[in-house]
């Protein structure tokens, strides 16, 4: 990893591509800059789980955040 990149950390897992989109939306709507990704390659979208990750930096409050909200 190259000096000054952001790093990244899992902050949830969703069970489902909606879930894992709906909660994404849910934390950039809040300010958080999230991203997520399937945490197998060799699965089909219908069958996979979703890693939903945010800033190290933001990762408490957006962990926290994602708590309140039920997920």
């Amino acid at each position: 990893m190259k000096q000054g990149e952001p790093k990244w950390v899992v902050i949830h897992i969703a069970h489902s591509e909606k879930r894992a989109c709906a909660a994404v939306d849910a934390l950039t709507r809040e300010g958080f800059l999230v991203k997520s990704r399937t945490v197998s390659r060799a699965l089909s979208a219908g069958d996979n789980c979703f890693e939903v990750l945010a800033l190290t930096s933001e990762a408490k409050e957006a962990r926290d955040l994602l708590q309140e909200m039920g997920y």
